[in-house]
């Protein structure tokens, strides 16, 4: 049987009990290519691998990471609720209403 905790609170999941699966998914943003970029004769493929070639083991690492992630977390009732009133973690800031004088 499998045995499921609550990534933020640490408290194990009843399974008889409500379970809330949170993905999140990170990414860079990319640019559109113009359309000239299109029609030249380049192998951009030959080009791809030249680069990875040259890139050192660390620096691919590090380039996947930069790429994007998805991350995985379950959450609680209590948890998710928190989550999804702050999905990033805090509270908005304060807005202050100031008179005009």
């Amino acid at each position: 049987m499998i045995h499921y905790s609550c990534d933020r609170c640490k408290r194990v999941l009843d399974p008889e009990d409500s379970r809330f699966l949170i993905r999140v998914e990170v990414t860079a943003p990319l640019e559109p290519v113009a359309d000239e970029d299109y029609e030249d004769d380049r192998d951009h493929l030959a080009e791809i691998d030249d680069i990875l070639e040259r890139l050192e083991p660390d620096e691919l690492e590090s380039l996947s990471e930069d790429v994007g992630r998805v991350l995985r977390y379950d959450l609680c009732r209590d948890c998710y609720r928190k989550f999804i009133q702050f999905p990033v973690g805090r509270e908005p800031a304060e807005q202050f209403g100031f008179s005009e004088n």
